[in-house]
């Protein structure tokens, strides 16, 4: 593998790399190496034997770069499926996406061809890559198309990985969404879910403090019993709270109890650059770029057409000169061959 790693990504890649069939949710922050976090996963499995064939599914403007990474890094060829290629495979087979073990293809290339849905969920991927997994819109009337695709995917396919870096950023029903791809038994009920979270504050107070290898008063094991409620746990809330050599491994023990019964658990992992030590401080540069004669033209008919506009609707305006221009010039308006 050819890549600098950074110690959070060996930790995700170690722990969802050795599990069967993963089905987790990657949401570091952008620029902390999520894509890379995906390959070696995927190149984990591959190794493994736990995987054998993969699919990744991109917008189609990353298709190139996923193609050039897990290439790169990893050595991993992926082939890429358009419609072009799709044609010549379909040559060759009944379902052109059992030609290839590991497959890189665009949601909209998905999306707008019920038959080729209907091929990739039926050609026996044992791992699905999905990027910028946030623009799947969903709500429990009327999820969006590209939410219909990636959930029959998900269905038929037994390790998902997601990739996302606004976990929350777009509100609790879109994270929701996204979990409930994951694993549809356990997040089954969105108003369950909002619920569920607004108890989660004890258990968190409870991992901090056992973290902390501060030793803990008899109110606060008395709650972990109850957070973790499984028979037989007297001995190891003993063992946390001593001065045994066999404290540290208790308390670590007490936390995974608590992953695994609370929360999104196994299922999310997410680092801030707060969190990652060692990136360089990052120093604002502007640069003023000229105002295209064509939008200054605009601006100024807009003004003498708008003089009745409130001064705010005014400055709104000015945030976006592009759409001023595509309303004088309509349909055929090519704003972005001059715009800087």
């Amino acid at each position: 593998m050819r890549a600098s790693l950074i110690p959070h990504q060996l930790h995700i890649a170690y722990e969802v790399g050795q599990r069967h069939a993963p089905r987790v949710l990657l949401a570091d922050e952008v620029g902390l190496g999520k894509t890379i976090e995906a390959g070696m996963i995927i190149h984990q499995q591959l190794l493994a034997g736990r995987a054998e064939r993969v699919l990744i599914v991109v917008p189609e403007t990353l298709q190139h770069q996923w193609l050039v990474e897990m290439m790169r890094r990893f050595n991993l060829y992926f082939s890429l499926f358009d419609d072009s290629r799709y044609s010549e495979a379909m040559l060759d087979s009944s379902n052109p996406f059992e030609t290839e073990q590991l497959v890189i293809c665009s949601l909209d290339f998905v999306r707008r061809n019920k038959q080729r849905l209907e091929q990739l969920a039926d050609a026996h991927w044992d791992l699905l890559v999905v990027d910028e997994a946030h623009h799947l819109a969903w709500s429990e009337e009327a999820p969006s198309r590209e939410y219909q695709v990636i959930e029959q995917l998900a269905e038929h396919i037994p390790g998902v990985l997601l990739l996302t870096a606004t976990p929350e950023q777009l509100g609790q029903q879109s994270h929701f969404a996204r979990l409930r791809l994951l694993d549809p038994s356990r997040f089954h009920d969105y108003q369950e879910f909002v619920t569920e979270q607004q108890k989660y504050r004890p258990v968190a107070d409870a991992v901090t403090l056992l973290l902390s290898g501060e030793r803990l008063a008899d109110d606060k094991l008395n709650l972990l019993g109850e957070l973790i409620d499984e028979q037989d746990i007297e001995p190891l809330l003993k063992a946390a709270n001593s001065d045994s050599d066999n404290s540290a491994q208790a308390r670590q023990e007490l936390v995974t109890m608590l992953m695994d019964r609370h929360g999104t658990s196994r299922v999310l992992f997410r680092n801030t650059r707060n969190g990652v030590k060692g990136f360089p401080r990052r120093n604002l540069h502007q640069i003023k770029l000229p105002l295209p004669a064509q939008y200054q033209t605009a601006i100024k008919v807009s003004g003498i057409m708008g003089a009745k506009k409130s001064v705010e609707a005014r400055a709104r305006d000015m945030l976006y000169p592009e759409q001023i221009y595509q309303e004088f010039e309509g349909e055929n308006a090519t704003w972005w061959n001059f715009d800087p």
